[in-house]
């Protein structure tokens, strides 16, 4: 996660309205690139905290506009700070203005529920931060991934850079709104091939209007779907657009999908269920299912290859980390179940040079 400081804070504060453009991870080809007006979407909303150092530096001092005020939490590294828009936005960046007691490791989580497991695929990792010791530190402007829609924002703290807990002189959650009456977005076509072992995804829209773009999801069963990509949108009023998406990683046998439609507020809405059948091998294998003494994984890759392994747990901390060389283009990996993993849902994820990332859910029994 690469994150950008800018060392002049004020002006960050400033930014209460600009233009941005969004960035996708599946474009269609030949799309152009929608612009929404974004603005800071989490000022005067409601502020919640695990802790803070005194009544003076509560969790509402951070959304409250001001660089003379400030949240402070108390002084371990678990700690977090939670702001409610009150509705769902089309998030595009978070800014981070932090005091000199600024975290070095954390995580930025997302949620419409409250849970922050429900998005838990969306939250963006920071580790090994480096700002200064000023009072104010330093400014983090932090892009999330493409077609990132919640209610609730939370900086969730991992290590401090200091003794003192986490101190945050503003959190400001840029969210974009749309103006422009809301129109139907009519999507027709929409149709799975199998291509060895990759899916094509294929649609159409016939009217589109103030649209951010569509999120591909996709599922083993039909119940359970995950998003996998995110499609800018077009916007084309009533000209007919054609949008194509191929699932790179999708599992051998059925795969199902879904396309979740976003609009600049924050509104959703989805299409109808498709499917297609792959003869193909996955890159991740993990069983069993549900998980007793031990998690046994089988990853498929190029003899030679770097992979990076963490278990997350619900609450997005991780409680196993290790990394591996492939050998012989397959590799198995054995996660022995210790003291902190307790029953429960678990998130796996595989990462390796050439933007291959792999997330799997995980049940201990």
């Amino acid at each position: 996660m690469k994150t950008t400081i800018t060392r002049n804070p004020l002006s960050a504060l400033l930014l209460i309205a600009c233009f941005m453009q969004f960035t996708a991870n599946g474009q269609a080809s030949g799309a152009n690139v929608s612009q929404a007006l974004y603005s800071n979407v989490s000022l005067g909303k409601t502020a919640t905290a695990s802790s803070s150092d005194d009544a003076t530096h509560a969790a509402m001092y951070a959304i409250d506009g001001k660089l003379n005020t400030r949240f402070s939490s108390g002084y371990n590294d678990n700690q977090w700070l939670s702001v409610d828009m009150g509705k769902a936005y089309l998030i595009n960046t978070i800014i981070l203005t932090w005091e000199k007691s600024y975290g070095k490791d954390f995580d930025i989580l997302f949620s419409n529920n409250g849970t922050f497991t429900d998005l838990y695929i969306d939250s963006i990792r920071v580790r090994n931060h480096v700002l200064t010791n000023n009072s104010i530190a330093g400014t983090d402007t932090i892009t999330m991934k493409g077609g990132t829609v919640a209610r609730y924002v939370r900086m969730q703290g991992i290590h401090r850079a200091t003794s003192n807990g986490y101190s945050i002189w503003e959190m400001q959650v840029m969210g974009a709104s749309s103006s422009a009456g809301l129109f139907p977005v009519s999507v027709t076509g929409f149709t799975a091939t199998a291509q060895s072992n990759t899916s094509l995804l294929e649609w159409t829209t016939v009217t589109e209007y103030s649209n951010a773009g569509f999120s591909i999801e996709r599922s083993n069963d039909a119940v359970n779907f995950s998003p996998i990509g995110w499609v800018i949108s077009r916007n084309a009023g009533t000209v007919i657009s054609r949008y194509a998406f191929t699932d790179k990683q999708a599992s051998a046998g059925k795969n199902y999908y879904r396309l979740k439609q976003t609009w600049l507020d924050g509104k959703i809405g989805y299409s109808q269920v498709i499917a297609v059948n792959l003869t193909g091998n996955s890159a991740v294998n993990a069983y069993p299912v549900p998980v007793k003494d031990r998690l046994v994984i089988e990853y498929k890759g190029a003899a030679g290859e770097n992979i990076s392994i963490t278990l997350f747990n619900a609450s997005g901390f991780p409680v196993y980390n290790n990394k591996q060389v492939v050998q012989s283009g397959q590799q198995t990996i054995i996660i022995n179940r210790t003291a902190n993993m307790t029953s429960g849902e678990y998130f796996l994820s595989i990462s390796a040079a050439g933007n291959k990332d792999y997330t799997k859910k995980i049940v201990l029994q």
